[in-house]
């Protein structure tokens, strides 16, 4: 039966909602999550989401008469001395403040909660017995990443088409021989070099991430774990779509719910701009 659109008349209780869909305390001790910008007891009578807060999102934020953005990534991210229009950052924050436009962010909660991102990965990805790659010690159903098994072994670079189309992925890369057997798969959206540890311990041949360093990759080669990038926006933004259209369904008195259309993958801008030469590590 579809749940039937919910009264939120302020802040404070979209925030409730947020946090149902995605607990904070599955957030990582290091993480900036929840309410960053905002009275919770404003009215709000737009949301937007959008993967990361620039400028351009800050603009149609305030021509669309935004009260609340949900960005995955948190801004601020770390604790600012001073707000002014100096810095880039001190300019949006001041515009935010001075537009009353609320900003909230689950960010690593998001990707660890229960039908959160790492989870709708295990689903585009077909997997079964999924389980967290690395548990929570008081409830080892809950936690960072997931690992789960194949029907039937796969090539990697069919399991690597599979994710780029399913995230819109313009540039997916691969760590590792293009036909090795897959079986078990290790999902960690975002940056997720630091993963490829946990991926071996829980005996997996293929971890899918959106980004790692150079020494993560190496490390994944040199273990015979084969890597699979799709780029940090592709390997987040979908969540982000499907987000804004479960709170549209559940923000029933509200105009609607949107994702920002000024949501850019800003590695492909640099990508765009240097002709040939690959400046994305």
């Amino acid at each position: 039966m579809k749940q039937a659109p919910i009264s939120l008349p302020n802040l404070a209780q979209i925030c409730q909602l947020l946090a149902e869909i995605a607990p904070l305390k599955l957030a990582e001790d290091w993480d900036n999550v929840g309410l960053l910008i905002g009275d919770r007891q404003a009215s709000i009578g737009k949301v937007m989401t959008c993967l990361t807060i620039t400028p351009d999102v800050v603009g149609e934020a305030e021509r669309e008469g935004v009260g609340l953005i949900v960005a995955h990534h948190p801004f601020p991210f770390k604790p600012v001395a001073k707000v002014t229009a100096d810095t880039a950052s001190g300019e949006m924050l001041w515009r935010l403040c001075r537009a009353g436009i609320a900003v909230y962010s689950a960010h690593t909660a998001f990707d660890s909660a229960a039908g959160g991102i790492n989870d709708q990965w295990t689903k585009a990805l077909q997997l079964a017995d999924c389980k967290p790659m690395l548990p929570l010690a008081d409830n080892a159903k809950l936690g960072a990443g997931r690992v789960g098994r194949l029907a039937d072994q796969a090539p990697a670079a069919a399991i690597l088409k599979l994710a780029a189309s399913f995230s819109g992925s313009t540039r997916p890369r691969l760590v590792g021989p293009p036909d090795r057997g897959i079986s078990r798969i290790g999902v960690a959206c975002g940056s997720g070099g630091s993963f490829v540890s946990a991926a071996l311990r829980c005996g997996c041949d293929f971890l899918l991430t959106g980004e790692a360093t150079f020494h993560a990759c190496l490390e994944a080669e040199n273990a015979g774990l084969s890597l699979g990038l799709v780029g940090h926006y592709a390997s987040e933004r979908f969540a982000m779509d499907a987000l804004a259209q479960r709170l549209q369904s559940a923000i029933g008195e509200l105009p609607g719910a949107a994702k920002s259309a000024n949501d850019r993958d800003m590695a492909c801008k640099v990508w765009a701009s240097h002709d040939e030469r690959d400046v994305i590590g």
